[in-house]
């Protein structure tokens, strides 16, 4: 046999295997039409919006909110970051969206993902969603807001519970209602990874507590919250999403946007309380709680009706934390909470009134329960969070 017959068919073989192999690297991905380029930007923004709830039906909420979203994508405001909004609303399956600016300028509103029907106010879920969107839209670093009613940190089984039927006037926000589910604030913790977001803004009622911020306290460096009910509108997103794509990053700016907006309404819709924490010096407010409240264990229940509150039901269970102390306190003692609280707070206003019910004469940035003035269920599930553990162990 010819020696250079076998060669020749070899190098022919070679030959053969080199171009298909050149034609596989040349051939696409098998992804979807709008599956994202997988390129590391300055920041994502997931919000995580469960509107299967009147927010979403019949108020549309979900709907002007996305819609002003597309308003700043359309006005090249996102500057080049990614805003992700998960969507679990009345009238359609659960949907991963990206709101983005397509190459002729318009906004575009891209479907990436499509689930089952399924409860989205589950621990699972969310963590799932949130691991997804840091895979598919790597950044240097990420943002949350989230979206939807809340009891704040209310357990949903409390006859105290806020909810939309103790309510009157305009549509508010009371965080994780899907249809009839609800996510505990311990659970809300468990499904965010650790460290993973810059800021957390809460677009809900009743979240900007100290037992939700400290609950959350390891998930962020900065949190966001509302100390009272949040209208049914929500943020201005056409005014602070441009804020949150900003390449230095100012969240006093988002505060403040949202503080005037509604500041410049008029009747029950001036309705706006705003808090802005370092996530970092929560501890340093702890142990000003808890040095007062181990000093002060054993004394008389200052009268509560002098205290601000920010709920317009009684019994209250959202009284101004700094108002609450001061009942309480030595002048020195009141120095180093408000010391504490100059480094925690970094940005606070309110409107003068809530829902035209409840006037504000001081407000400083959070919330606090008192144990002991609401029902067992509610006092029994205080005892399992973090921020009772902190600042209660002392004193029992």
């Amino acid at each position: 046999m010819n020696p250079y017959k076998k060669t020749g068919i070899l190098l022919s073989s070679l030959k053969v295997v080199f171009v298909l192999a050149g034609i596989l690297f040349l051939l696409p991905g098998c992804t979807s039409e709008d599956e994202p380029k997988r390129n590391t930007v300055s920041r994502t923004v997931l919000v995580y919006m469960l509107s299967d709830n009147d927010l979403g039906y019949p108020h549309q909420y979900d709907s002007k909110n996305i819609d002003d979203m597309m308003q700043v994508a359309a006005a090249g405001e996102l500057n080049g970051g990614n805003l992700i909004v998960y969507r679990d609303g009345y009238d359609s399956n659960p949907q991963l969206l990206q709101i983005t600016q397509d190459k002729r300028g318009n906004a575009e509103k891209r479907i990436i993902r499509e689930y089952p029907n399924r409860n989205s106010a589950s621990t699972e879920v969310m963590r799932s969603i949130i691991a997804e969107t840091i895979e598919l839209f790597p950044a240097k670093e990420y943002g949350l807001i989230l979206w939807s009613h809340s009891t704040g940190w209310v357990p949903g089984n409390s006859s105290l519970a806020l909810s939309p039927a103790r309510r009157e006037g305009p549509p508010t926000r009371s965080f994780g209602k899907d249809d009839t589910y609800y996510m505990e604030l311990d659970e809300l913790a468990d499904a965010i990874p650790d460290r993973q977001f810059r800021f957390i803004l809460s677009d809900a009622c009743f979240m900007g507590s100290i037992e939700c911020a400290y609950q959350l306290r390891n998930k962020t460096d900065y949190y966001m919250a509302s100390a009272a009910e949040v209208m049914g509108a929500g943020m201005p997103y056409a005014l602070t999403i441009p804020a949150l794509f900003e390449y230095q990053l100012d969240l006093k700016k988002v505060g403040e946007a949202i503080y005037t907006h509604y500041n410049a309404l008029s009747g029950a819709y001036r309705t706006a309380t705003i808090g802005l924490l370092d996530c970092h010096k929560l501890e340093t407010l702890a142990e000003a709680v808890e040095s007062i409240l181990y000093n002060h264990r054993g004394d008389a229940m200052p009268t509560l009706s002098n205290v601000q509150h920010f709920d317009r039901r009684t019994p209250y269970i959202c009284f101004d934390l700094r108002d609450f102390f001061s009942q309480i306190t030595t002048d020195e003692e009141l120095v180093s909470l408000d010391q504490a609280l100059s480094q925690t707070v970094l940005y606070q206003a309110a409107t003068p009134a809530i829902l035209g019910d409840v006037s504000v004469y001081t407000h400083c940035g959070l919330t606090c329960y008192v144990l002991g003035t609401g029902d067992a269920t509610l006092d029994r599930y205080y005892r399992t969070l973090d921020w009772y553990e902190r600042v209660y162990s002392t004193t029992d």
